[in-house]
């Protein structure tokens, strides 16, 4: 006896026609309520979605795409996963984009330029509608392919100080104005004595703030020794070295500015180590106001960067430029705010005997600075 298993047939998907039909709009319609364009009726908007859920309609994605030569994923790449600046800054990406219907193709260029680019030829090549990124060493990394890409009506947006290429849109805060923000607020509470763990000098924006550091003295007819300006970086480890290497010195700082919060919270853990109190001892100041900003011990005082809003906007530059291909380029200004909490106070009167940091980088001054 001869058994035959017939193969089971599964109910039939239902088409963009289906719905159509269903909903009583033709299909251009149909495409354009799944597309999220602009000219449909609410009601008519509503009633298709309605089917649309009935029918357990799916868009063909890749279907689309091959056929708009685009796909509704939108390429964000970051220097890095590490710092907790860029997760809120991909989250305001992402809610703006999903908000259309548009989803996102992360990238982890490891702070590596040479990733970076070779990520920027991988969306092109992944047809993305368009591209956000924060470049990992400025504008000549990747601006020529940026350039390009634009070139070829490619929607991009960048975020920091960059010359705006043809149809870029740039996102930047006034660089300058942070440095100058954090030691005008130490100046203020009697410190003369300020380090500054700058930023990575291939990053573009530490020239930046090193000049607003270094303009917040001049304005208040101060001297400002090189010795209390250190190369740093923007990683929880930099923060570390960096204040080390200021606690060495002859005359320690009594304040510190770091390059991001993250690096505040190593120079904070070190000062702890070798005994100092803060900000009774020293003063810390961070940049970005990142979440855990907040909750540290002490909460930290910081010059604010507003972090989601700069992804949102960026990713609705992006969206914008979709839909009129011939945008010229565009420059987002965003504001900077000096938030103060309790990791700064005035300059300390008497000073401390504390242990001091290892002698490796120890300067030996004729001329003490003044305190």
């Amino acid at each position: 006896m001869l058994t035959f298993i017939l193969p089971v047939r599964s109910p039939r998907k239902a088409t963009i026609t289906d719905v159509a039909r269903v909903a009583a709009v033709s299909i251009q319609t149909v495409s354009a309520v799944v597309n999220r364009k602009a000219g449909i009726s609410e009601p008519t908007r509503e009633r298709v979605w309605r089917v649309i859920q009935e029918l357990q309609y799916r868009p063909n994605g890749i279907a689309s795409s091959l056929r708009a030569q685009r796909s509704h994923t939108v390429g964000v790449v970051i220097p890095t996963i590490t710092n907790p600046f860029f997760p809120e800054f991909v989250r305001g990406a992402e809610d703006a984009a999903s908000e259309k219907g548009y989803s996102i193709f992360l990238c982890n260029a490891d702070e590596d330029s040479e990733k970076e680019i070779q990520y920027l030829w991988l969306l092109q090549r992944h047809r993305v509608a368009g591209i956000l990124v924060s470049s990992v060493s400025g504008p000549a990394a990747s601006e020529l392919v940026l350039k390009e890409l634009a070139s070829k009506h490619m929607p991009v947006a960048c975020l920091g100080p960059r010359r705006a290429g043809e149809g870029i849109a740039t996102l930047c805060v006034r660089e300058s104005e942070i440095g100058r923000a954090a030691a005008n607020h130490l100046l203020e509470l009697g410190h003369r004595r300020i380090g500054f763990i700058t930023p990575p000098p291939s990053k573009c924006i530490s020239q930046l703030r090193i000049e607003g550091f270094k303009k917040a003295f001049l304005d208040a007819g101060l001297s400002l020794r090189p010795e209390y300006l250190v190369e740093g970086g923007f990683e929880f480890q930099n923060g570390i070295q960096g204040a080390e290497q200021l606690l060495s010195l002859r005359y320690p700082p009594t304040a510190i500015v770091a390059a991001n919060d993250l690096v505040a919270i190593g120079a904070i853990a070190t000062l702890k180590k070798y005994g100092y109190r803060v900000p009774k001892d020293v003063s810390v100041v961070g940049i970005d106001d990142i979440q855990m900003a907040a909750l540290l011990d002490p909460p930290l005082t910081t010059v604010a960067q507003p972090i989601y809003e700069m992804g949102r906007q960026g990713m609705e530059s992006i969206l914008l430029r979709i839909q009129n291909p011939e945008l010229e380029s565009s420059e987002i200004m965003f504001e900077t705010q000096l938030t103060i909490r309790q990791s700064t106070a005035k300059r300390p009167v008497q000073k401390r005997s504390v242990p001091r940091a290892p002698k490796k980088w120890t300067l030996h001054l004729k001329n003490p600075p003044a305190i």
